[in-house]
């Protein structure tokens, strides 16, 4: 053996604490030893260069068959978590970016739990499989059969959502996708959660669309609230609902409440847009409103915000009464969704890799949600799920206060305002989105921010 060989055999060698096992997260037994790969090689636990055990030691550990181990250090692969060195075995990749100057907790993004080197991988495959014809058409409005199929096909097996592949367009993101649905339907105003999502605001603001706020509590928004708009002299013709991780403040909607809320869509004739961009999130055993309430429910979803949300690759599954409307809106503001998008989706989702990536993003935001009860205990309510944000519930005028204080520590926060239907409440809080930031990083500014609650000096604003 050679001298630098044996150097390098010498500094990649297991971490002396790391232990075989299978993740808490469902699924196959090589998806589960993907997602406890994954989270402990994302976590630090397994650095740079370590190297992995031997397939037959972790199939003897485990009691999996050497397939199962194969196939799993194979999917680390594609995502780009680890390498294979040919004669020596499997080693961790590096897979920490460069620290920022200042930390963005603004923007709802999942953690960097892909590496590039994937990305990289699934564009070649797409490369090398594309017909060049492609380019020289139009593809169709609502994007290509195979792909509406795999698509449909996808949400009848995670959301339980069986419909028609024609029922179901590819659009430039969820926010497409909400803006088609918003534009498509009759004239009238929509009613939202008090408390919402800004995109749905600006929606509306560019189509000249009225909002009715509703009420909300810790179980989402209160039905009878809906049922005494749609009583008034002008009640809304919609509703816009985001039932799996309220945004922001991350309630998840009872099953009751959905219940409820899709009898009164029946008996009212009421269109309702369920925004499900964050269903990684959604318990697998609570109904979606698409499944309650089919002939009334607009379900609004997004691939790229679990895969890459660069790709901008969102869906919109509509009643059969609103696939004519639907689809005019979508040409009127992109011709089509953008079927290279598509095609990447479909090669991560033919290797599976969006389930394994999927399981990490819930175990990394659990780790980062456990992180938050720790340092924001005081404030945060107690039924703050696991999710890519948390919300700090507080008076307006103090919600601003912290996020000009924030700022000063660079630290980047969201206003109030963002998510307020009505500018004059004197009730919110603070969404803090998780997903962006780096671990340590994180810890430090949640303490920064710990320490803005509590009244610290940091938190002077003269």
């Amino acid at each position: 053996m050679c001298h630098e060989t044996l150097v390098q055999d010498l500094t990649m060698r297991p971490s002396p604490n790391w232990t075989p096992r299978l993740s808490d997260e469902g699924g196959r037994p090589y998806e589960r030893l993907v997602g406890a790969l994954a989270e402990d090689i994302l976590s630090g636990a397994l650095g740079p260069d370590d190297r992995l055990p031997a397939h037959r030691d972790v199939a003897d550990k485990l009691g999996l068959s050497l397939g199962t181990v194969t196939r799993a250090y194979d999917v680390l692969q594609r995502r780009g978590l680890a390498r294979s060195e040919k004669g020596r075995g499997m080693f961790v990749n590096a897979t920490r970016p460069a620290r920022p100057a200042s930390v963005d907790l603004s923007v709802n993004l999942p953690p960097a739990v892909i590496q590039s080197s994937t990305l990289s991988t699934l564009i070649t495959g797409v490369g090398r499989e594309i017909d060049p014809e492609t380019f020289t058409r139009y593809a169709p409005p609502a994007g290509l059969p195979e792909h509406r199929l795999m698509m449909a096909r996808k949400l009848a097996e995670d959301r339980g959502i069986r419909v028609e592949p024609a029922q179901l367009m590819l659009t430039n993101g969820a926010q497409h996708a909400l803006a088609i649905a918003m534009g498509a339907l009759p004239p009238g105003a929509i009613a939202v959660e008090e408390l919402t999502y800004p995109g749905v605001l600006r929606a509306a603001r560019s189509l000249c669309r009225s909002l009715i706020p509703l009420a909300l509590d810790r179980d989402g928004v209160l039905p009878e609230a809906l049922e005494a708009a749609l009583d008034t002299e002008t009640p809304p013709i919609a509703v816009y609902l985001t039932p799996s991780s309220q945004n922001p403040t991350g309630a998840l909607l009872s099953e009751d409440r959905r219940q409820r809320l899709a009898e009164l869509a029946e008996a009212r004739g009421l269109w309702v847009i369920e925004d499900d961009a964050d269903a990684v999130f959604a318990p697998p055993d609570l109904p979606s409103l698409a499944e309650r309430a089919p002939d009334h429910v607009l379900h609004v979803g997004s691939v790229s915000k679990s895969l890459a949300p660069g790709l901008r690759l969102g869906y919109l599954v509509t009643p059969p009464a609103m696939i004519e409307p639907c689809t005019c809106w979508l040409q009127a503001t992109a011709s089509m969704g953008n079927p290279l998008s598509a095609m990447l989706m479909s090669q991560a989702m033919g290797a599976r890799l969006n389930t394994s990536i999927a399981a990490s993003i819930r175990t990394e935001a659990a780790r980062r949600c456990a992180l938050a009860r720790e340092v924001l205990a005081p404030w945060l309510p107690e039924n703050t799920r696991n999710a890519l944000h948390v919300w700090l519930p507080m008076p307006t005028a103090r919600a601003r206060e912290i996020v000009l204080a924030a700022a000063r520590l660079n630290i980047t926060l969201a206003p109030p305002d963002a998510f307020m239907v009505d500018p004059g409440a004197e009730a919110s809080g603070l969404r803090l989105c998780l997903g962006n930031a780096l671990m340590p990083d994180l810890r430090a500014a949640l303490e920064s921010i710990a320490t803005l609650l509590r009244g610290g000096q940091n938190a002077a604003l003269v």
